[in-house]
């Protein structure tokens, strides 16, 4: 029997984590990725054809930009990056009160105010919270479906594994690569549950179940497929190779464990705790642990061993972590001893606000300036009209925003450069400038992604680099972690 405060409660969930994140968002795009979503959302819009974003295509996001910047129109003249951010505000929201649901039936909802509160004020999710990207979106049609499939596990209604499955579907189609990765936990699931049930002819259910997964992610990449874009499959295959798990020898593991242990204060007295919390979930509930387990390690291993490993493709693992030190928590405050009711609330509000006070700062800057968009329109008044660009991954923002031609330079992320690139770069390069053109190139450009530093050496070996003004820059490939704001310069580029 729920109480007739219940309804308040939830409520008070969803306006909380709404108005703290709408009291965050970012004034402009955060990544390169939120300013794609924005292109290719305007570009559908305009054209009534599906764009793809590079990677998986992110269809469901794709269709939900182009829905929230058409809503701006209709509301004022609404800046579409603003539009294209608030999506993730209403997600998250909508994430963080699902996720109250959700811990609720799996523990009770002393554990569940716990969690949800540890997700909201989680560095990691308020990132993802505050500007337009694809994970806020594809947390909350997670939650919705293993909470859908918790409901069908008790009840045996098949409208809610019916349900489990369209939410599913709908992840997939908004993040296809988190839909995988939290695949075999919600397939755990299905078949073990985390409560005893009679449920039968289990088989059948679970073909209908992936039938319908696998049949709304088809159907909303299929687009992709029957259209004129034919290169979707061509930059598709390129981005899975590119992203393509590395040896845990490498390095890449190493520094995602660096990424947990900032967000998670996981240095030896954390990692102890965290420890003691998988034992306190064991307690509680030996199958529900297995599944945390799932849910937590296979995202770790796939996303901590790629090329382009980033903070924010951790966000999808951070509710399996927030279940079980809340699990714990919650336990503790039940303890008879009066000395753990004193304790566990310093603990609490030590892991709450620890990081989220390192990394405040960052969120502050993103909702009061927009760095990135006024680098790249002090890009467009310092250069003449016709001039190129030498582009690395910010070839969106110079489209965008500087509205100039670019030259994309050979990239290195963690490889030696290849000579046969640079020189296909600077024959390219030679022809532009014998032909009297202007050709430009950033700070950030000259020095990103070029781990040896060999393409910056010849560039400044076979080339004059002549300082044009410098601006503040935000650079954002891992951020909020380090989400650094400097004084970056531009320089023309003359031949010797």
């Amino acid at each position: 029997m729920h109480s007739p405060l219940r309804p308040w409660i939830l409520s008070i969930i969803f306006l909380g984590s709404f108005f703290f994140h709408l009291s965050l968002i970012s004034k402009g795009p955060v990544t390169v990725d939120c300013l794609n979503i924005t292109v290719a959302s305007q570009a559908t819009l305009e054209s009534n054809q599906l764009h793809y974003l590079p990677g998986a295509g992110y269809p469901l996001m794709v269709l939900l930009g182009s829905a929230f910047i058409a809503l701006g129109k209709l509301l004022g003249p609404t800046d579409p990056i603003i539009s294209v951010n608030f999506i993730s505000i209403l997600f998250s929201s909508i994430a963080v009160l699902v996720f109250y649901l959700l811990v609720e039936t799996i523990c009770d909802p002393i554990i569940a105010a716990l969690a949800s509160l540890l997700l909201l004020l989680n560095p990691l999710f308020i990132d993802v919270s505050t500007y337009g990207i694809s994970h806020a979106p594809a947390l909350c049609f997670l939650f919705l479906g293993m909470l859908s499939l918790l409901r069908f596990q008790t009840a045996g209604n098949k409208t809610n594994l019916l349900l489990s499955a369209l939410y599913l579907g709908l992840m997939g189609a908004v993040r296809l690569q988190d839909c995988i990765v939290t695949f075999p936990a919600v397939c755990f699931l299905y078949w073990a549950g985390l409560k005893e049930n009679g449920l039968k002819n289990k088989a059948r259910s679970f073909l209908l179940f992936i039938s319908i997964i696998l049949l709304i992610i088809v159907l909303f990449h299929l687009p992709y497929f029957i259209s004129d874009q034919t290169g979707y499959s061509h930059q598709a295959r390129d981005y899975w190779k590119l992203n393509s798990m590395r040896s845990p020898s490498s390095g890449i593991f190493i520094l995602s464990l660096c990424y947990l242990e900032k967000i998670f204060n996981f240095n030896i007295i954390g990692i102890l705790c965290f420890a003691v919390s998988l034992y306190y979930t064991a307690k509680f509930n030996k199958k529900l642990l297995f599944f945390i387990l799932l849910w937590s390690a296979v995202p770790l291993i796939v996303y901590g061993n790629i090329t382009t490993s980033s903070p924010r493709f951790f966000t999808i693992l951070v509710p399996a972590i927030v279940v079980p030190v809340s699990i714990f928590l919650g336990t503790m405050l039940k303890h008879k001893k009066m000395l753990w009711k004193i304790i566990v609330p310093v603990c609490y509000l030590m892991l709450l606000l620890r990081p989220l006070l390192n990394i405040y700062p960052t969120f502050s800057y993103r909702h009061h300036h927009r760095a990135i968009t006024d680098f790249y329109l002090w890009v467009k008044q310092s250069t003449p009209p016709h001039a190129v660009i030498i582009c690395c991954d910010d070839g969106p923002f110079i489209a965008y925003y500087a509205k100039r031609q670019t030259l994309v330079r050979p990239v290195a992320v963690r490889r030696r450069l290849e000579l046969d690139e640079w020189n296909v770069f600077q024959r390219t390069l030679d022809k532009i400038l014998n032909d009297k053109g202007q050709v430009y190139i950033s700070e950030w450009t000259l020095i990103a992604n070029d781990a040896y530093q060999e393409f910056q050496h010849l560039l400044r070996q076979h080339y004059e680099l002549i300082e044009v003004g410098k601006k503040p820059m935000q650079v954002w490939y891992n951020t909020p972690l380090e989400s650094d704001v400097w004084e970056c310069r531009l320089y023309r580029i003359k031949a010797k």
